[in-house]
């Protein structure tokens, strides 16, 4: 029978309890929600979750509207440059009425609107677009009587031939909306805009032509701007209104 020397087994006994105390180090953690070193049991906590937007403002996705308002309106036709306007009054105010409809989707909208501003001296009627504020002007209700080419004898004083004033205007816009329910709505704006005005050539009225013949006399410089040469000018104009909307 083999015998083992004295010093191993000092060696072996040191080796047992090393492998033992390894073997308790390397245990398995406890079980999720487990309580550790004997504390109380907790509930585990339940999962985060992501928040989400559900937040509605009620009004939901707009396509088309309609708008329809009135307000008071200022308008200077040659505040900046005239050349050959020859127009007597070209400032006025007045009342104003307009239309529109178009389409909106969240905050961009396009669409048209038509204004008609019934000023003390003339009617100027705007076709505007609603994404670029801008458009089409044209002026009626102005005649050759009311421009300055008029002589001092009364038959040229008396002339109607309308004068066709057009152009375009441009300008920013500015209002706020109110809405009662996702159908209706009430606003307020107010809108500053550029004028750029054309007036082609004026026909000489018979009268006129009558009253040369019969005196002979020729026209007068005044009178010649206006019936020969077309006229220009850049003016400005200001419009507030209130308006009612219906929205789909």
């Amino acid at each position: 029978m083999k015998r083992v020397p004295l010093l191993a087994v000092p060696a072996m006994s040191i080796l047992l309890t090393a492998s033992t105390a390894f073997a308790q180090d390397l245990q398995p953690p406890p079980p999720e929600g487990a309580p550790e070193n004997g504390g109380t049991e907790q509930a585990p906590l339940p999962p985060i979750q992501p928040v989400e937007e559900s937040a509605d403002s009620g009004l939901g996705l707009e396509w088309v509207y309609i708008t329809a308002g009135g307000g008071g309106a200022y308008t200077n036709m040659a505040s900046f440059s005239a050349s050959n306007l020859q127009v007597q009054q070209s400032t006025s105010s007045g009342g104003e009425f307009d239309v529109g409809a178009g389409v909106r989707l969240l905050f961009f909208s396009a669409g048209l609107r038509a204004r008609d501003l019934q000023l003390s001296a003339f009617n100027l009627w705007e076709l505007d677009a609603e994404a670029a504020r801008g458009g089409y002007v044209t002026v009626g209700g102005l005649n050759a009587a009311e421009s300055n080419a008029s002589s001092t004898s009364a038959t040229s004083t008396t002339a109607s031939s309308n004068e066709n004033v057009h152009g375009f205007n441009v300008g920013p816009m500015f209002g706020l909306d109110i809405y009662f329910s996702s159908l209706f709505s009430v606003g307020a704006e107010v809108n500053a805009e550029f004028l750029i005005l054309e007036r082609p050539p004026v026909p000489i009225p018979a009268s006129v032509q009558a009253a040369q013949q019969a005196s002979g006399m020729s026209l007068t410089p005044s009178q010649q701007a206006l019936y020969n040469q077309s006229g220009s000018s850049v003016g400005v104009g200001v419009i507030g209104s209130a308006h009612l909307g219906i929205h789909f």
